[in-house]
């Protein structure tokens, strides 16, 4: 099947993008969100060898368009949704189904219609639970594990369109924002790769959502607090896998407020009612069934 990838210059998109060619996806081309509709070319040959990519950077890591180069996949900036430019594209690529991975804006249904077997998104969260713009965030502060992928037909409403498989995810502890979205993304490629080999086998289920479900906006700086109620495994987790965030957390512990920004480790016990232990900038926080430690 001949697959219209959308996404963005993140790390998911380009993690979903190498799932698909590691299993044989044929990927027509490849459109980002941008402001402007233009095709993204890369950069010229070396005059030392006309047939040559330039070398990256050994400092720079390669992102999705720098893969789509690497296996000839013609790229595109995808200007606004509704220009027939962009339509165009999309007739003259063909692509059977589109694909996409982190893409930012919600798109028309004119565009929905384009391919025969529609748009497949994969979307961090087990759906109808954690839909929105950052549903890694809201199952790490709720202490969610497994977590979990969903790939589903896109419809016009946010993440609401039929399920055509979904897969849990378990995250160690401590893991960072970015290694728990790499376990997500490999995972929902994967998954994605399984339901393009099933449609064109012509044997993919779809699953209404159920019934229910929850959405979560973009966060806030309030979305960073921490509750003395929490047990101290969920907030170091949550701490370790939002630092990327660079919002720092607080915490109110008998009626005074601490302001943290990096979490170091957690124990378990029971805290007796007891205070915050300090030394110097390290903070030992006594949290529901342990204790968190931090630093402030």
């Amino acid at each position: 099947m001949r697959i219209l990838f959308l996404g963005m210059g993140g790390a998911f998109t380009r993690i979903v993008l190498e799932r698909l060619l590691t299993a044989g996806g044929e990927i027509c081309g490849l459109l980002l969100s941008g402001p402007l509709f233009r095709p993204l070319l890369p950069p010229a040959p070396s005059d030392a060898d006309p047939l040559a990519l330039p070398l990256l950077d050994s400092f720079v890591e390669p992102n999705v368009l720098h893969l789509a180069w690497a296996a000839g996949i013609p790229a595109y900036d995808s200007g606004p949704l509704a220009a027939p430019a962009l339509a165009d594209l999309f007739r003259t690529l063909a692509p059977d189904v589109a694909c996409v991975a982190c893409f930012d804006r919600i798109i028309p249904a004119r565009l929905l219609q384009l391919p025969a077997n529609g748009f497949l998104n994969v979307h961090p969260s087990l759906l109808p639970d954690f839909r929105g713009p950052e549903p890694l965030f809201w199952q790490l502060r709720q202490g969610v594990n497994p977590v979990g992928v969903t790939v589903h037909w896109m419809d016009t409403g946010l993440d609401t369109g039929d399920i055509a498989g979904q897969r849990s995810v378990t995250l160690a502890d401590g893991l960072s924002g970015r290694e728990a979205e790499a376990f997500c993304a490999t995972a929902g490629g994967d998954l994605l790769a399984e339901v393009l080999a099933n449609l064109a086998a012509g044997r993919v289920a779809r699953q209404h959502q159920p019934a229910g479900g929850s959405y979560q906006p973009s966060p806030t700086e309030d979305d960073f607090v921490l509750r003395q109620d929490w047990e101290a495994r969920r907030a170091f987790n949550f701490m370790r896998g939002t630092a990327e965030w660079g919002v720092p957390y607080r915490v109110t512990v008998c009626e005074q407020t601490w302001l943290l920004t990096s979490a170091l480790g957690w124990e378990q016990g029971e805290t007796g009612g007891k205070g915050v232990e300090r030394q110097n900038d390290l903070l030992r926080i006594p949290l529901s069934r342990g204790w968190l430690l931090c630093q402030s």
